[in-house]
């Protein structure tokens, strides 16, 4: 009987005979190179794509190791992934790939830009042989030349147990009663879109907020703005003036009390993060109410977001009007926050990776054929 790592593997790799797996024993089936000039934690280097290769085929068949590691010796592994940016030389690479004995080979980065972190002599060695560039999410605006993918990006422990918690109240208590019409709780930031092939930087959040306090005073909102980066604060203080009323009055708020005020939310706020993606869509999913969102009919992130679940706001287009649609649907339809979440976990076990839910893995390696 085929184990379920191996019928994994059989989806990956397509039809092959006996001989051809009984070959495979000896090698990995996924080696993760990791990004060493990412200047970041360790899901931008490349944990998150191993934590999440590790749920669904094992620790023992997935490798991990640095640039350094790897020129020391490359381990023989059916499919190579490979983490920019990377101090690897062309030359180097050139090398390792020969040395490795790989099936195939891809390319990810977990940075928020749409430049793709390579430079033009690594550029020049992979191009050839990677057939897949991964990152958190797709825009179809700018075109790499080259098939790009959707990589996973890192669950959140606080966001399993705020779902679990809530799913016994749920049980117990039954569905929680709104108090809130809108909800949303951020840093000011800028998010950069790709549109027409040029990357634009807009400052969603902040228009989102302004006109929903300005033109919406009747809505009852709860949230607002916490912290930011002081050359963006300082910038839009300069353009517009006082932000305090943007500000929420409580300050910085624990997971908790911020996933507890989504839950007594009619409508949750989702505009972009540095780029379109952000794990606050799933947040707010999970949370229950109608999401408005940064523009997702043509984006897309590896967990796909509901397709009747969410409102979608266009670049550019004001948020009200989508405030609006998303209260009319939730007193409309009051069963959609659990619409959502069964579709949600069809792919994720209570907001996490799992592998009782092989739709997400095989979402995944569809990418590869």
């Amino acid at each position: 009987m085929i184990s379920g790592r191996r019928a994994l593997l059989r989806f990956a790799l397509g039809p092959a005979s006996g001989s051809q797996f009984h070959s495979l024993r000896a090698l990995l089936d996924w080696l993760v190179i990791t990004a060493d000039r990412a200047h970041a934690g360790r899901g931008v280097r490349g944990y998150a794509l191993v934590w999440f290769l590790r749920t669904y085929f094992g620790r023992r068949r997935v490798g991990r190791c640095t640039p350094a590691q790897w020129r020391r010796g490359p381990a023989p592994a059916d499919t190579l992934l490979i983490g920019l940016p990377s101090s690897l030389t062309a030359s180097e690479i050139n090398r390792l790939i020969a040395r490795g004995r790989y099936r195939r080979v891809a390319l990810f980065d977990y940075l928020d830009q749409q430049e793709l972190p390579w430079t033009e002599e690594q550029q020049h060695v992979l191009r050839p042989v990677a057939g897949l560039y991964l990152r958190p999410w797709f825009e179809p605006d700018i075109d790499h030349g080259l098939k790009m993918g959707l990589a996973p990006i890192r669950r959140s422990k606080r966001l399993t147990m705020a779902i679990i918690a809530d799913r016994v109240c749920r049980k117990t208590f039954g569905r929680p009663q709104p108090r809130y019409d809108v909800a949303f709780l951020g840093q000011p930031n800028e998010t950069r879109i790709a549109l027409d092939g040029a990357v634009h930087r807009i400052d969603q959040r902040f228009h989102w907020l302004r006109e929903l306090k300005a033109q919406a005073p009747e809505l009852t909102f709860w949230g607002g703005f916490v912290g930011g980066d002081p050359e963006i604060v300082a910038r839009l203080r300069r353009s517009y003036g006082d932000l305090s009323p943007l500000y929420y009055r409580g300050g910085k708020t624990r997971f908790g009390r911020y996933y507890q005020a989504m839950r007594r939310a009619r409508v949750l706020l989702a505009p972009g993060g540095n780029v379109p993606w952000t794990y606050r869509h799933y947040e707010a999913l999970y949370a229950g109410g109608v999401v408005v969102t940064i523009d997702y009919r043509r984006r897309e992130m590896l967990v796909p977001l509901p397709p009747q679940g969410v409102v979608h706001v266009p670049d550019g287009a004001p948020v009200l009007p989508a405030i609006r649609q998303a209260l009319e649907l939730s007193r409309a339809r009051p069963s959609l926050g659990e619409e959502n979440y069964a579709f949600l976990e069809r792919y994720l076990r209570l907001g996490a990776y799992s592998r009782s839910r092989p739709p997400l893995v095989q979402r995944f390696l569809q990418q590869f054929d």
